[in-house]
């Protein structure tokens, strides 16, 4: 059984090194009531910029585990690899974004070239677990996504309502190609970590934050962004998903904001012109430092949406769906 998993991970190198400092951190993925259970992320944590991971695996020295005590959530359009998840099907079915899959870096098809071997992902499919000692889901050792994002890449997302634990093995490059591996990882949804800048200075400080994920933002002097300085330069906005449904527009933004100082303004006007909605947009209205989550009773129909600051202004168009 360990013939098919190592031919595959040796690809002509023959000699690996332990990478003992290589970790997996848990995401806890606010879900907001859309699916039920709470929804995870387990990433790689790489020590340094030069390691990339590609080839998450199992054999008969290191079996693979990944189990909930209560299953899996498993979407009727999803899969149980990243490539699967559809940008354009979430936009129509918000649930979708909380399907459970695995993945090296890539969150849905968008440039993905996930591959697997040997694995068999039936049990998973149907909400049950992982379990493997003969195979892997890998990425070509060249491939973009293998590399980390401030130190991370993500491995796979999952949904359950109950606790959730396992077993990883992982490989990837050093610095000059050489190879390394680590073995016997394991994670557990009982540390999951809140993802956000911890640095009570930042822009962007996220007190309920547990984990510092790299997004601390400051300008050149070292001092904080301002939210001026974010809108003008970084703070792009999209509305997902859309059309609109379930009473709720999410406003994503490409970077974090620090409202404290100046709030945004949402302004809705149906297609006469009218203002039909307008909120201020707070700190408390923020999730995981980018997302805005406000709550609408606008009827079915065609809306333009205006977002502002004194410095930033950008307006979309948007389908209410009933």
């Amino acid at each position: 059984m360990k013939n098919l998993t190592m031919t595959f991970l040796a690809m002509g190198v023959y000699l690996f090194s332990s990478a003992s400092d290589v970790q997996l951190v848990v995401q806890s993925v606010p879900n907001n009531g859309v699916v039920m259970g709470n929804t995870y992320r387990v990433y790689a944590q790489l020590p340094s910029a030069d390691q990339s991971i590609h080839a998450v695996f199992a054999d008969d020295e290191s079996p693979m585990e990944i189990v909930s005590q209560n299953g899996f959530f498993q979407h009727a359009l999803g899969g149980y690899q990243s490539v699967d998840i559809q940008p354009s099907v979430v936009n129509i079915e918000p649930s979708l974004a909380f399907d459970s899959w695995v993945t090296i870096g890539a969150e849905n098809s968008f440039e993905n070239n996930l591959w697997n071997i040997g694995i068999d992902f039936e049990a998973f499919t149907n909400g049950g677990a992982i379990t493997s000692n003969n195979g892997a889901w890998f990425l070509i050792p060249t491939d973009e996504r293998t590399t980390s994002n401030n130190g991370l890449v993500l491995l796979m997302q999952f949904t359950t309502t109950g606790e959730a634990h396992g077993t990883l093995n992982m490989q990837g490059w050093e610095a000059e190609n050489s190879v390394w591996q680590a073995r016997n990882l394991t994670f557990s949804t009982n540390n999951a970590q809140v993802f956000g800048c911890t640095m009570s200075d930042a822009s962007n400080y996220n007190a309920t934050a547990t984990f510092n994920d790299g997004s601390c933002l400051f300008n050149e002097s070292g001092t904080a962004l301002t939210v001026g300085e974010l809108a003008a330069d970084k703070a792009a906005v999209e509305i997902f998903p859309n059309p609109v449904m379930d009473g709720i527009i999410n406003f994503q933004f490409n970077e974090a904001l620090d409202l404290t100082k100046e709030p945004l303004i949402v302004q809705v006007y149906d297609q006469s012109g009218k203002t039909v909605m307008a909120h201020r947009i707070t700190n408390s209205m923020i999730v995981n430092g980018n997302r805005a989550v406000l709550e609408h009773s606008l009827a079915a129909g065609v809306y333009t949406v205006s977002i502002t600051t004194s410095t930033f202004t950008n307006a979309m168009n948007i389908v209410v769906g009933k």
